[in-house]
């Protein structure tokens, strides 16, 4: 699997679809930020925008923006692996498609985290040259989102990996992919009204513990999913537990799956 893994990095990294989506995202923001200083600046103190707290808290109030863009990854890596041919060589050298399924979960990652430390490092330093440093949203929140929400979006990469290799079209794929992510956490939630038990199932969700009284970030205050120890640790269960549940189903659907 090793000689697989290093065969996907070369193509990887002489490819131009990663290097393109991280260069994207890196002007994207530095322009944010930039508008919203020189905004700043031609308006005075009746905008209240141009701060780094501003900045931050639109990150920070939407932890699963990382969920989404680890489906984007997914589907430039790898939307068109069935269409050129990559699996079928792999596959005729005689890799499992097993090892097929956890090299590709592996490069993935790792060029989710290439381009998470680039885009992020813009952002942040965009946000300090341009904007004012104040306001309760501050580096630390933004910076302890990472690890908080880290494995939480590699199980979201992982489930678009096995979307986008399962299904013929990449867009059955990726509505699939949303339906998983958002729609049946949302189900449960509005069902767990009822139900107590269901309750307490989905509010180990992303979707609905990011999404409720947990995440309270705006102009005013942040209080975030993460601050605590117990929140932290509820991150993290939550994303070590969805890498092992997309991981054994990836590798049992996708043993089954005809090329």
């Amino acid at each position: 699997m090793m000689n697989y893994i290093k065969s996907e990095i070369y193509r990887v990294s002489h490819s131009w679809g990663l290097y393109r989506l991280t260069i994207v995202l890196a002007a994207l923001a530095f322009l944010i930020n930039a508008v919203i200083g020189w905004v700043g600046k031609m308006d005075g103190p009746s905008f209240r925008y141009d701060t780094t707290s501003f900045s931050y808290s639109n990150i920070v109030a939407q932890p699963m923006i990382y969920c989404i863009m680890a489906i984007v990854i997914a589907a430039t890596l790898y939307e068109g692996n069935r269409k050129n041919g990559n699996l079928k060589n792999a596959i005729a050298f005689g890799i499992s498609r097993t090892k097929i399924f956890l090299g590709e979960s592996i490069v993935a990652t790792i060029s989710s985290i290439f381009a998470l430390i680039i885009v992020l490092a813009v952002y942040i330093g965009s946000a300090i040259l341009f904007l004012e440093h104040t306001g309760p949203v501050e580096l630390c929140d933004l910076l302890m989102e990472v690890p908080a929400v880290f494995f939480i979006a590699v199980a979201s990469l992982i489930s678009g990996i096995i979307f986008m290799e399962l299904f013929e079209k990449s867009s059955t794929g990726i509505i699939t992919w949303a339906i998983i992510w958002f729609i049946v956490p949302t189900f449960f939630y509005y069902l767990g009204l009822r139900f107590d038990f269901v309750y307490n199932i989905a509010m180990w969700m992303p979707a609905n513990f990011f999404g409720t009284k947990e995440m309270i970030v705006n102009l005013h205050q942040c209080s975030t999913a993460w601050d605590t120890s117990a929140g932290m640790i509820k991150c993290l269960i939550s994303g070590i537990a969805g890498i092992t549940v997309f991981i054994t189903s990836g590798i049992f659907l996708l043993r089954k799956k005809e090329i």
